[in-house]
């Protein structure tokens, strides 16, 4: 079946939301409004989506791709001007109308949320936010892969570290891979997205602060949007610039990337470079001697793609071109030197192979850091994106430790000299019953 979505544009009561991202792409609780809608036509039974835009249809399609991380069909179509539902049925719709969803639904204008649409979005600022707090509720199901209620109207997402001195307000939601500092106070009605860092004694409330922003100490959020360095009051609709970064600011701004490794790890690594590198001489002189490339570039997406953002910066790595398995990755080693790269994670992906992954359950690979070796590289799944090894990824997403880590080490060591394996230390704490994949029915 077929559907057909318009994304809004030229909503000149919100102009400030769409400064950023087209209106169809803006952060609603861990995800774009665009991937809300997409997920809702596929539970309808939609196995081919066409997204008709005329505000920046590249940033519209930067979100969505193909579809083939969904397993559908997508294609985004510029317009010239924003199409009403019924001049988009009638330009799209009029042949073989059998195929595509029966009405409403086979054609939709993006200005609510699904399931909402008594709540417009883009009226006014006071609209989209009583429209995202309403969702809210919905959104902190139990089939919400990750999230937790921890207490009435308290939802917390996967990854996120919350002082046992932060207080939470009911309602708020906090997204994942966040982290709330001591004394913060959060709520009532506070939305965090995802990667958002607040600082000490920060109070945020009515508010609702987009992914990957920084708040600082003693800085208070109340009737907002805070996106990065810009905040938007939205009941008087004024928007400011906060040009101190110690008070607001976009993540990227303060270069706080997290390293992967500590110090000791990154040392340990530096020695194992040095003393191993007659191998890796080895290995180059052989491809220069065969007149092939040494090194190999390869171009994996970082990490926080974990969330909905798929347009984040890219890793460079390399490989040793004329070597086997393990000793490829021999220049990796120079990445946990610089601290890039972990000793143990899970392994890179290309951005082709991110979009493959079709699940929350699957995207939680992205939630850890990239490793040298991986739970999967233990289990025998060496660069492979089977089920079994999008399984392995995911579960050590949520319950990795340093048990586990050294278990997974003395393996891959193990199977580089030996050409055997040993089985890593099983995790007394299980997987919650919606985390547990059906692929894996073994220790994983």
């Amino acid at each position: 079946m077929k559907a057909l979505l318009v994304c809004p544009a030229d909503r000149t009561n919100v102009s400030h939301l769409a400064e950023r991202a087209p209106l169809s792409n803006l952060p609603v609780l861990g995800k774009t409004l665009v991937e809300y809608w997409i997920e809702h036509l596929i539970s309808l039974g939609a196995r081919e989506i066409t997204i008709v835009t005329s505000d920046r249809p590249h940033l519209v399609r930067d979100v969505v791709q193909d579809g083939q991380r969904w397993g559908i069909k997508i294609e985004v179509t510029p317009e010239r001007w924003e199409l009403s539902v019924t001049e988009a049925r009638a330009k799209y719709i009029h042949e073989s109308p059998q195929q595509w969803l029966e009405e409403p639904n086979d054609a939709i204008l993006m200005d609510h949320l699904p399931g909402l649409r008594q709540h417009a979005l883009f009226t006014n600022y006071d609209s989209w936010f009583e429209a995202i707090h309403a969702f809210m509720w919905r959104a902190g199901g139990p089939d919400r892969i990750g999230i937790r209620e921890l207490q009435p109207g308290v939802w917390v997402g996967l990854r996120s570290r919350i002082s046992p001195k932060a207080e939470l307000r009911a309602p708020c939601w906090i997204g994942r891979n966040v982290v709330v500092s001591t004394g913060a106070i959060i709520g009532p009605s506070a939305i965090l997205d995802d990667r958002v860092f607040v600082e000490e004694r920060a109070e945020i409330s009515q508010s609702v602060v987009a992914p990957e922003t920084y708040v600082g100490e003693f800085t208070e959020v109340r009737d907002s949007l805070a996106w990065g360095s810009q905040l938007l009051n939205w009941r008087r609709g004024s928007c400011a610039q906060i040009p101190d970064r110690f008070l607001l600011c976009a993540l990227a701004d303060r270069q706080t990337q997290v390293k992967a490794t500590g110090f000791l790890p990154r040392l340990a690594a530096l020695i194992t470079l040095l003393a191993t590198w007659p191998v890796g001489f080895a290995a180059i002189l052989r491809s220069f001697m065969s007149n092939h490339p040494a090194f190999r570039t390869c171009r994996a997406v970082h990490p926080q793609l974990g969330g909905s953002d798929s347009r984040a910066r890219d890793i460079i790595y390399y490989e040793l071109a004329q070597a086997g398995p393990w000793l490829k990755r021999w220049p990796q080693l120079w990445k946990i030197v610089k601290g890039e790269f972990a000793w143990v994670g899970n392994r890179p992906l290309t951005k082709a192979q991110a979009a493959m992954l079709s699940t929350d359950f699957e995207r939680l690979w992205l939630n850890a850091p990239v490793g040298l070796v991986s739970l999967a590289d233990a289990r025998g799944c060496m660069d492979s994106l089977g089920d079994e090894s999008r399984a392995h990824a995911s579960f050590y997403s949520v319950q990795h430790s340093w048990r586990l880590d050294l278990a997974i080490l003395c393996s891959a060591l193990s199977h580089a000299i030996f050409g055997i394996g040993v089985e890593p230390i099983e995790e007394k704490e299980e997987l919650p019953v919606s985390l547990q994949p059906s692929v894996v029915k073994d220790k994983a």
